[in-house]
């Protein structure tokens, strides 16, 4: 898979740079004879992919934030981040490569249905709504309707609340599955970077979203609830990931420029070392993953840093944990979109079987290089029916998927955590609740997003995102 992610880059990048070149404008692009109006849908899918996995999986919005909020990692060095000093120019950054990844994959729907080719159309689609559901966990109310039909003149979108994005959302994994189901004979072709062309893989990817979306509203919705029951009953019609062999992981080259992000941060920085609230969990339960996700201190052992702490606690740099060699160092790595142990996590939530508790903490290790009779035998010391054994494991078993750990502990609020303890903002008793609107946004849609952003306080915090049933939390 690496080999051949490498040769699609060789064969696809000429004509991914030309497409991108010109949608810098959209207006131009529309009017402007001399730029192409249509590419490749295929094309537009391994941007897109690329594009998403190079900057949603990398410091500047992975490390330096979501996986801090989520406890997963703390900064060591230029701490403002982790402290929730803000940098407006990152947040203007994410927000527009959120919206540039899901109008590329609109286009790359439509020109799927030009050229006949239902299996890539439901494989971008499948992606924009991983895509979007980012999104909306992370700014909870947001563009939506107005903001992703692709080459249109509308510059003010209107915004959608959460409550109407997810449903939305679900429906258009329903109609991946759908169309998948057709049976199609069409390859998806060299775009795809995940899975190689394999259809199946993209249809369990698509219902493993919705599952992991239906998991996550079902205790505010019926509907959601009932989307869980139905998928998790109905194997045939609505087929998951069954195995590791089909986690949603994007592989790098290894090569510049196409190096895995978090390696391509270390070969000029060290900021980042793994989060206190992590390491004291693996630690105090003996987890076999510990030695994978962090590196022992001088001594041998594992000590984590509390994320956002002062300049008078940080101390020595040399006394934290680094993350581990498998997650930081090696450029041919992976950005994981989705894993196998979610699904059975999700299985394991909503049955409450110990069984399949036990397999998604196996599924966990073992895609950690864990022995499986390791794994199993570590499997076994945790209880289904207790809540905080089977949101942390699956926690644990998130990392590097910053933001859909961040998802987790505020809908689950395992573990514990407080907010930062040099914080910018004080008062508040939880890491942030939302990512931060951007200042672009307040200076050109400010009308559209005035109701929304009178919900929020010191900008992380206020209203709590719809399926974050948490009381008593500021």
């Amino acid at each position: 898979m690496k080999k051949k992610f490498q040769n699609i880059f060789s064969l696809l990048i000429v004509g991914l740079l030309m497409f991108t070149a010109c949608t810098d404008d959209w207006e131009e692009m529309n009017t402007d004879p001399n730029n192409p109006t249509t590419v490749p849908g295929t094309n537009l899918l391994a941007q897109s992919i690329r594009y998403f996995g190079d900057y949603y999986y990398d410091a500047w919005f992975n490390m330096n934030n979501v996986s801090t909020y989520a406890g997963h990692l703390g900064k060591i060095q230029y701490i403002d981040e982790s402290r929730y000093y803000e940098r407006e120019s990152v947040i203007n950054t994410a927000w527009a490569d959120l919206y540039r990844v899901a109008i590329d994959l609109e286009n790359a729907k439509k020109f799927a249905r030009q050229e006949g080719n239902p299996n890539l159309e439901a494989a971008a689609l499948t992606f924009q709504s991983l895509v979007l559901q980012i999104g909306t966990d992370s700014w909870r109310d947001m563009p939506f309707t107005e903001a992703i039909r692709g080459l249109n003149e509308i510059t003010t979108p209107a915004y959608d609340e959460q409550e109407t994005i997810y449903p939305a959302l679900m429906d258009s994994l329903a109609k991946a599955n759908t169309i998948f189901n057709e049976g199609s004979p069409r390859a998806i072709g060299s775009g795809d970077l995940i899975f190689g062309g394999d259809v199946s893989k993209w249809q369990k990817f698509a219902n493993s979203i919705r599952l992991r979306m239906a998991n996550r509203a079902a205790s505010v919705s019926p509907d959601a609830a009932s989307v869980r029951s139905t998928i998790l009953g109905d194997a045939a019609t609505y087929p998951v990931m069954t195995s590791n062999d089909d986690n949603a992981f994007l592989y790098y080259p290894g090569s510049a420029p196409y190096k895995e992000p978090w390696q391509e941060d270390s070969e000029t920085r060290d900021d980042h070392a793994v989060a206190s609230y992590l390491i004291d969990y693996l630690v105090d339960n003996s987890d076999p993953r510990l030695s994978v996700i962090a590196k022992p201190i001088e001594d041998g052992s594992y000590n984590g840093v509390i994320p956002g702490v002062s300049d008078e606690n940080i101390g020595s740099i040399a006394q934290y944990s680094r993350i581990g060699a498998l997650y930081r160092d090696n450029p041919s790595g992976y950005v994981p979109f989705m894993r196998y142990a979610e699904v059975k996590f999700i299985e394991a939530e909503a049955t409450r079987t110990q069984s399949v508790f036990e397999e998604a903490i196996v599924a966990s290790c073992v895609e950690n290089g864990i022995d499986a009779a390791v794994a199993a035998t570590y499997a076994g010391g945790f209880d289904v029916n207790n809540d905080t054994d089977l949101f942390s494991q699956k926690w644990v078993s998130l990392f590097k998927q910053g933001h859909e750990a961040w998802a987790e502990t505020r809908r689950t609020d395992v573990p514990v955590m407080s907010a930062a303890p040099a914080a910018r903002y004080p008062g508040h008793t939880r890491p942030p609740f939302m990512y931060p609107y951007p200042t672009n946004e307040q200076n050109l849609n400010s009308a559209n997003l005035a109701p929304y952003a009178a919900d929020v306080v010191d900008k992380f915090w206020g209203k709590q995102m719809w399926w974050d049933e948490r009381t008593g939390v500021q």
